[in-house]
């Protein structure tokens, strides 16, 4: 077993109450969620964090973990360099309690570009395929992943200056549904997207969020072929 001092975010409804530490003993494959646990059943029953799966599954545990949005469930804490942890709720979304903090915010972006699919052809009784080989097949590998955890959402140094941007796991999912062939809501997700503040044109390119995604994510890739293609727009028009 080790020791460490498990220091963590105290607080309620934005109102910071600063961090109070703990001593953890945890073994070396135990997580940083395991230490969570530890505190709240050894320590203070009110201890307030949010997790479900457990698996890396669900998203739901993300945290700022010694100062990088993590999943909790996903991170050792003897991988992490020391025998101090830091525990904070994600940047950029509001505290509910401790750390656990509510993700409408992420939510009222992702659903500002229509991010359920929109088929093309309604009516249509044949069945509709993505043939091998096609755009969508090229472009979408690697990019389906996303588990809504918002560390992406946390990481964005633009988010933390601009409320009205969209955040990179939203464009993201605009652009696996602007490349999908079988959808077409385009001119909807389009007008959302080319927006100077809200939109693509608000990244700086500084990687934060691909660095942070816990499914690896290219996200900053997504942002930057969507910038080439609404500069020329017929490329999302034709998905072929």
């Amino acid at each position: 077993m080790i020791r460490y001092q498990v220091r963590v975010a105290r607080g309620e409804q934005g109102i910071s109450r600063g961090h109070q530490t703990f001593e953890v003993e945890l073994e070396d494959r135990m997580t940083v969620l395991d230490a969570l646990f530890r505190i709240q059943r050894e320590h203070d029953p009110e201890f307030t964090f949010r997790c479900a799966c457990r698996v890396g599954m669900c998203g739901t545990c993300a945290a700022s973990i010694n100062g990088i949005p993590r999943l909790a469930c996903r991170t050792r804490a003897s991988v992490l360099g020391g025998k101090r942890i830091t525990v904070d709720p994600l940047p950029n979304l509001p505290v509910i309690r401790d750390i656990a903090v509510s993700m409408q915010p992420f939510f009222d972006q992702w659903k500002r570009v229509t991010p359920g699919f929109r088929p093309r052809a309604p009516e249509s009784t044949e069945l509709a395929t993505i043939p091998e080989g096609s755009r969508y097949m090229r472009l979408s590998k690697g990019k389906r992943d996303c588990i809504t955890c918002g560390a992406c959402f946390g990481a964005c140094g633009v988010k933390a200056a601009s409320a009205e941007y969209l955040g990179p796991a939203a464009i993201n999912r605009a652009m696996l549904r602007l490349i999908d062939p079988r959808d077409g809501a385009v001119e909807e997700r389009v007008s959302v997207l080319d927006q100077e503040r809200a939109g693509v044109w608000r990244c700086h390119t500084q990687f934060n969020c691909t660095e942070v995604c816990p499914k690896g994510i290219t996200l900053t890739e997504s942002i930057t072929w969507l910038q080439r293609s609404l500069l020329r727009k017929s490329s999302l028009r034709n998905k072929a």
